[in-house]
């Protein structure tokens, strides 16, 4: 199988996850999106409420996989 960048939304939840953990097993690139700011390499800043995200960071994906829920108990 052909290596792919692929970046997730949602990585830090239990379905998104999984599906990095994953893809990383198979050999592929996983870019992480996130809310706060990057703390790691993989991850690149992104706000869904605005709208915005590093297009840089996007650069080069293949794909892009959206598993981020809605907030929940005022959390988000």
């Amino acid at each position: 199988m052909e290596r792919s960048r692929i970046a997730v939304a949602g990585a830090s939840g239990l379905i998104g996850g999984a599906l990095a953990r994953s893809l990383t097993a198979d050999g592929h690139e996983v870019v992480r999106l996130v809310r706060r700011e990057p703390r790691a390499a993989g991850e690149v800043r992104w706000d869904p409420e605005r709208g915005s995200v590093d297009a840089a960071g996007l650069a080069g994906c293949d794909a892009v996989v959206n598993l981020a829920g809605a907030g929940v108990g005022g959390r988000r």
